[in-house]
């Protein structure tokens, strides 16, 4: 009878320890992954450097423009390893070509969402860094205004667009200043009908300047 309870008493004690092991396991893979995997979010602006193209199908029109300012922001991890790091973000991104047609300006605008996949590397105790990777793009908005001609919703659009970033930028410790610069893999078009003026196309290839400031907390 003895035996017995001293056995029931080691398995006891023995599923305590598992226990207690298991919970210390825990504690140290949560500690570790909150020291390894940073969640943010990010603002700024983005400069169009591409002149982008308005043309009327009919040959026309055929002009260039010139970019202007935008805006960028949305949320950002960052997965470090050592002073190597992979930064996925979810960004929306919104900016316009201007072309003078005519006397009239028309202003061609863009909005897509954005999803960057950076791989990057620290220096200096982690203040500086440098980064380069693709950028997904989902283009779901084109919207021409001009004061001379009521455009209709794009009938046809480019809805993916590529391209490859590269920066660097400086980290105050939750704080994330960067800049990067996008060189658009491919061309977007969009089409529009426009009843009793024919068919129109707007051509951008997506090369930004982004400079924004995040914060990882």
């Amino acid at each position: 009878m003895k035996l017995k309870i001293c056995e029931h008493k080691k398995q006891i004690n023995m599923n305590v320890r598992k226990k207690l092991m298991l919970l210390g396991f825990s504690l140290f893979a949560i500690n570790t992954f909150a020291q390894t995997v940073d969640f943010g979010l990010k603002v700024g602006m983005v400069y169009n450097a591409d002149k982008g193209a308005f043309k009327a199908l009919n040959g026309a029109i055929d002009e260039k423009g010139k970019g202007s300012v935008g805006f960028q922001g949305g949320a950002m991890v960052r997965i470090k390893a050592g002073g190597i790091y992979v930064q996925p973000e979810l960004l929306y991104t919104a900016f316009k070509n201007e072309f003078e047609e005519a006397g009239e300006t028309i202003d061609v605008k863009k909005s897509r969402l954005d999803i960057p996949v950076n791989i990057g590397k620290t220096f200096a105790m982690g203040l500086v860094q440098i980064q380069t990777g693709p950028v997904f793009s989902l283009n779901f908005e084109d919207t021409i205004d001009s004061d001379g001609i009521n455009f209709p919703d794009a009938t046809e659009r480019d809805e993916i667009g590529l391209g490859w970033q590269i920066g660097t930028g400086v980290n105050l410790k939750g704080l994330n200043i960067d800049l990067r610069y996008e060189f658009g893999l491919n061309k977007n078009i969009t089409k529009y009908n426009i009843a009793g003026a024919g068919e129109f196309q707007t051509e951008n290839r997506s090369n930004l300047l982004n400079l924004s400031v995040g914060y990882f907390f």
